[in-house]
């Protein structure tokens, strides 16, 4: 009955593996891909929220071939010499600096909204391209740093194979705790505390301004797929984050349980590789769920898929660009 337990988990996660990882790499590259051509025209380039978002892009790659590459390769190459400490160290600092990355690239992002809708000029200037390169240098000397426990206590669980873990009870706990609170909590309780205050400044700056009908529809229009893009960008992190870090809780605690079961590690092994796989669904999927929610980002995208393919020469395109309306990839709030 156990054997045939641990091979049915096994079998699960080479589908998990072969089938859901391997997807989203495929469309977590073309999209991030994607996001970086976008953000990448000079008229993106002039919004401080794009400068995060364009970061936030290459963190994902950094990120996804790290993190998927290796576990695609060793389905038919395992046992493999490969498969060892400095491998489990080298792939947990790039995946756990590239992951925090995204995370608080998209935090700080929420933070640079809300500075933009604030009626303190002060604030406002916080929200400049300057200071968001600035920002973003500075988060990446940050998480080159604070992960670098990683490169000295992961040590691999058996050589051979993608199995790695913190060598002392210690380092394993500060570990969970650390990745919990830094990447599990703090970032989803700003996202929500942003979202309510955009919402609030919105409002207010709504009443406070007189427009014609014709304008103020096509800001309310804007201001709601501002709204919906934050919205569903928070719940997409929250849904697809909560499991991984509840599992390395789990782990944590019952990292002194020596007389595991062949099941119980099956089971374990496989919700390990669940979780994992998981965390990158968040950052595979921002390209998509902007297109989904943002009509003026569909719009830039065909424009700027129509100029590729015309090579910027054709008519046509010229007269689309003038159909669809000029937009940011964050419609208004990065303006």
């Amino acid at each position: 009955m156990a054997s045939s337990l641990v091979s049915t988990f096994a079998f699960a996660q080479t589908i998990l593996i072969q089938y859901v990882e391997t997807t989203l790499f495929v469309f977590g590259t073309i999209g991030s891909i994607l996001n970086i051509l976008l953000f990448s025209q000079q008229k993106f380039r002039s919004n401080s929220c794009s400068i995060y978002f364009l970061a936030s892009s290459i963190a994902t790659l950094i990120l996804l071939f790290p993190g998927v590459i290796p576990q695609i390769y060793a389905l038919t190459n395992t046992p493999n010499p490969i498969f060892n400490q400095g491998f489990c160290r080298a792939r947990g600092y790039l995946t756990q600096m590239s992951a925090m990355l995204c995370r608080w690239l998209l935090t700080i992002a929420c933070i640079d909204r809300c500075l933009l809708t604030s009626t303190n000029p002060r604030l406002r200037h916080l929200a400049t391209v300057p200071i968001a390169r600035k920002i973003v240098l500075l988060l990446f000397m940050m998480w080159l740093l604070i992960p670098i426990h990683i490169l000295i206590f992961t040590d691999v669980r058996r050589i051979g194979y993608i199995s790695c873990m913190m060598s002392t009870n210690a380092s394993a706990i500060y570990h969970t705790v650390y990745t919990i609170l830094v990447g599990g909590i703090l970032p989803p309780l700003i996202m929500v505390i942003c979202t309510k205050v955009l919402w609030k400044s919105l409002q207010a700056k709504r009443q406070r301004q007189e427009l014609t009908q014709i304008r103020q529809k096509k800001r309310e229009v804007r201001d709601a797929q501002i709204l919906a893009m934050l919205v569903l960008q928070v719940f997409i992190f929250i849904l697809f984050t909560l499991p991984y870090m509840m599992f390395n809780l789990y782990l944590a605690f019952t990292r002194s349980v020596m007389n595991k079961s062949a099941d119980r590690l099956a089971i374990e092994a496989f919700l390990q590789l669940f979780t994992e796989i998981t965390v990158f669904v968040h950052p595979s999927v921002t390209f998509y769920s902007n297109t989904l929610v943002s009509q003026t980002f569909r719009n830039e995208l065909f424009i700027l898929i129509w100029k590729i393919l015309t090579c910027g020469h054709d008519q046509r395109f010229h007269h689309r660009r003038r159909i669809y309306p000029s937009a940011s990839v964050i419609a208004g709030t990065c303006r």
